[in-house]
């Protein structure tokens, strides 16, 4: 009788046991759990943000009122700062505002987004998890990298300002690993720890500090990564510009990896097609010289010919240009320096004194044809002038307006060979994940979209100097007057732009990815 209640007792006992042992194995594997982006991000509180469509004049004048203010706090406020203030504090009162609790919830604004960039979530911390992302390189020893970021985009840091600090994971990895380009998407399973810090990012042409939260260590790298998607907070304090960017990278991966994946014929057609809408829609925003190409143009004039031309030159020294930095300039500046290669400051640098050196023989032209104008004025030298220099071979000014119109090429190559940030981000992505056939064809596309906004525009400023033209030089006197005006200004304006392209680009230390408001 005792046998069958012992066995009982203990097929009761197994039953309860079981089931604890099962569940106290399978604790690790839920701990170590895929952790997506989004989820590092802290909850913040909503708030309301009143200066979001608030007009200019009223953002202004609260800008017075609080220099006023701390100026007063210093014991610096003037009669004329003092008179200001209380207008302004009039204008915004006269709107219906009270200015003491906008100030009142600018504050609320600064510290919740201090929490939304700085602040981390208690959901995974002091957990082994593992997560996917994009490796940048830190520290390299012999070959492997030893020390690295965990960021959740493709040119984070470098060809876009840095994300939030709670999306930037800091990994030292002793045993090293070796990475064929910048941005290897890999999968990272260790302990994850708050660890507040800024980690120097060696560039060729500086160091930039860039802020993490988390920290993750005991970190091992396998598995093959998934979809990798940054949360929405991660692009709050860039920049309208650069979250563009960065939203648009998602969009390349995406399609690149659909491409490789699906090899069909709609996914590679889909790809390209975003890539040439990104070429033509990109090149309208700021960069890729368009002032440089209207100031050639409404200087020099010329058929709509030569404005299509500039845009086809352009748009293939943008595909060798990203091509070539991407595989020799980058490879060999990390191999040399151990350090990435930033925004090509040096590439752009050099395509600005191209600039400055093609607006100064334009302008040294143009006032060369002017003296030979008046030299030949004594001699009745008033002939006809509108487009057709090959008739006037002997002719100073005419020479001087024909060698300007040979510098097209040299424009072209000064605009087209600094590759725009989605090019860049493209090779980048495409080297790291052996899509480098796909990254070609997109780069392609991206350069014929630049080709079509870039003939536009060459077209456009040829059509506008031409109807100003007809409309001001009514006589032969007029129009010598006119081209050689045109000529000063063009000449005058794409050495001004080259000039102070160069000054501030010089001037500013890298930043990852910023651009001069004189480049739109």
């Amino acid at each position: 009788m005792r046998a069958p209640l012992a066995a009982s007792g203990v097929r009761v006992v197994a039953l309860l046991v079981v089931p604890l042992l099962w569940a106290v194995l399978a604790m690790p594997v839920a701990a170590q759990q895929l952790v997506n982006w989004a989820s590092l991000a802290p909850s913040v509180e909503p708030y309301d943000n009143p200066f979001a469509e608030m007009p200019y004049e009223q953002i202004e004048a609260l800008r017075i009122i609080a220099s006023a203010d701390m100026a007063a706090e210093a014991g610096q406020l003037d009669a004329a700062m003092a008179e200001a203030a209380a207008d302004a504090r009039r204008l915004v009162e006269e709107a219906g505002l009270d200015v003491e609790a906008l100030f009142a919830q600018r504050e609320i604004i600064m510290q919740r987004r201090e929490e939304a960039e700085l602040g981390v979530t208690t959901t995974h911390l002091d957990q082994t998890v593992v997560m996917d992302g994009y490796a940048l390189p830190l520290r390299a020893e012999d070959g492997r990298i030893v020390e690295f970021l965990l960021v959740p985009w493709v040119g984070a840091c470098i060809h876009t300002p840095p994300p939030s600090a709670n999306q930037i994971v800091h990994v030292d990895y002793p045993q090293g690993f070796e990475a064929h380009s910048q941005f290897t998407p890999i999968r990272l399973e260790g302990r994850l720890r708050h660890r507040p810090a800024e980690h120097d990012l060696f560039l060729v042409d500086g160091t930039m500090p860039v802020a993490a939260s988390y920290a993750m260590e005991e970190a091992v790298i396998g598995g093959t990564p998934g979809e990798i998607v940054a949360a929405d907070t991660a692009r709050d304090d860039l920049s309208w510009f650069a979250a563009a960017q960065a939203k648009i990278t998602d969009i390349f991966t995406t399609a690149m990896t659909n491409m490789e994946q699906g090899r069909s014929v709609g996914a590679v057609s889909l790809g390209v097609l975003i890539a040439f809408a990104y070429g033509a829609l990109h090149t309208l925003g700021p960069g890729h010289g368009k002032a440089v190409v209207i100031s050639y143009f409404a200087g020099t004039g010329g058929s709509l010919r030569r404005g299509v031309l500039m845009g086809a030159r352009i748009a293939a020294m943008h595909v060798l240009s990203a091509v070539v930095v991407v595989f020799l300039l980058d490879f060999a500046v990390r191999q040399a320096t151990g350090a990435a290669p930033s925004d090509y400051r040096l590439i752009r640098l050099g395509s600005y004194a191209l600039i400055v050196a093609i607006g100064a023989a334009m302008l040294w032209s143009a006032l060369a044809a002017l003296r030979a104008q008046r030299a030949a004025g004594a001699e009745g030298h008033a002939h006809h002038h509108h487009h057709h220099h090959d008739a006037h071979a002997g002719c100073a000014a005419c020479a001087a307006a024909e060698a300007g119109s040979k510098g097209g090429g040299w424009i072209a190559a000064a605009v087209g060979v600094v590759p725009c940030t989605g090019a860049l981000i493209v090779m980048l992505f495409g080297l790291a994940n052996d899509l480098v056939i796909p990254a070609v064809m997109m780069v392609i596309a991206i350069s014929a979209g630049m080709a079509l906004a870039m003939s536009a525009i060459g077209v456009a400023a040829i059509l506008g100097r031409n109807w100003t033209e007809a409309r001001v030089a009514v006589t032969p006197e007029r129009r010598l007057r006119f081209e050689a005006g045109a000529r000063i200004a063009g000449a005058a304006c794409v050495l001004a732009i080259g000039v102070t392209l160069f000054g501030v680009t010089y001037a500013t230390p890298a930043t990852g990815a910023d651009m001069t408001i004189i480049e739109r």
